[in-house]
């Protein structure tokens, strides 16, 4: 008897820089969802006409890249991304498609099933982890494109689109008035751009905003990750802080995260260089997001090959059963 067809698709867009991640991804995905199946679409954003990606694996379908050159200059990296999101998602034929990012690694065991589970259970359209807390531009209290499971039954293929508005953003940044903002007073000007930047994905939340969805908690060390401005370094600062109404507020609502020592299962020595960030799903580590791109610009990790070999020794630790990994809040073990 021929095994049914899978319920989800992996979707997941990449550059030369991400083969290896997409690699690892599938052997990650084996390693902790034995007997799992689904179908992987990897998008090789850096190939136009024919991939230069290869994936030796029957579950696995790698298309050419979209042709950045028609695309804005400001952002061209998003748009690009976007592009090949919705190129993909219009070829998924099964109920689910998750949305991945070639350097999020998921850490979960049954990871697979026990999603497509909660959704079932839940009813939910979108389930996935926030943007971090630190990127108070962004939008809150929606799911982002680094981990976005969503049910095509609710949310139909043909109505998504990943098409950011990074051009129109950099245009209101122009106006006078945040130009004199920026200028003479700058927290001012921060406030006034939280959860305005409109990345790849957010007319999913424009358009879905009242379907039903769940996020999976981020793990925010407010110490080291929040320090802008500068008056969130000090624990008074960030007392006042919470008396500012949310829309203007830098600091994520409380429910919404969890501070490391709540979550002492990320505390293996594994991570110290990494430093990622961290998501955590029914009081286990549930992924961890390298953030390539903004590790190498803003963080200047510029010698891959030290932090390639932080990340094989990661992923090494996952693999097998430990207690970092079988921690639970509560004390609970599954």
């Amino acid at each position: 008897m021929a095994d049914p067809p899978p319920e989800l698709s992996i979707l997941t867009v990449g550059i030369e820089k991400h083969y290896g991640y997409i690699r690892r991804q599938i052997e990650m995905i084996d390693a902790l969802n034995p007997g799992a199946r689904f179908h992987l679409i990897a998008v090789d954003n850096g190939a136009v006409g024919e991939p230069v990606l290869t994936l030796e694996d029957p579950r696995a379908e790698v298309l050419a890249g979209v042709d950045p050159e028609p695309l804005p200059v400001p952002g061209r990296g998003s748009y690009h991304h976007a592009a090949a999101l919705n190129m993909a998602v219009r070829r998924v034929t099964t109920r689910y498609a998750l949305v991945i990012d070639p350097d999020l690694f998921v850490v979960y065991r049954n990871w697979i099933s026990d999603c497509l589970a909660h959704v079932k259970s839940r009813g939910l359209a979108f389930f996935g982890v926030p943007w971090h807390p630190r990127w108070y531009r962004k939008w809150r209290d929606f799911p982002c494109v680094h981990f976005l499971l969503i049910d095509l039954h609710q949310a139909p293929a043909e109505e998504l689109d990943f098409t950011p508005a990074i051009v129109e953003d950099r245009e209101q940044d122009e106006r006078p008035l945040q130009l004199w903002l920026k200028k003479h007073a700058s927290v001012w000007y921060a406030r006034s751009v939280v959860e305005t930047r409109r990345d790849t994905g957010w007319k999913l939340r424009e358009r879905f905003r009242d379907a039903p969805s769940e996020l999976i908690l981020p793990l925010v060390d407010l110490d080291a990750e929040l320090t802008r401005p500068k008056h969130l370094q000090t624990a008074r600062g960030r007392w006042l802080e919470r008396l500012v109404p949310r829309r203007w507020r830098f600091l994520p609502a409380d429910g919404t995260w969890l501070a490391p020592q709540d979550a002492p299962g990320f505390g293996a020595e594994a991570f110290e260089q990494l430093e990622p960030e961290m998501f955590v799903w029914r009081g286990a580590p549930f992924a961890f997001h390298m953030r390539r791109n903004v590790r190498d610009r803003v963080f200047g990790r510029i010698d891959q090959s030290l932090e390639e070999a932080d990340l094989a020794a990661v992923l090494a630790e996952a693999r097998k059963p430990g207690p970092w990994l079988d921690w639970r809040l509560g004390g609970t073990v599954r």
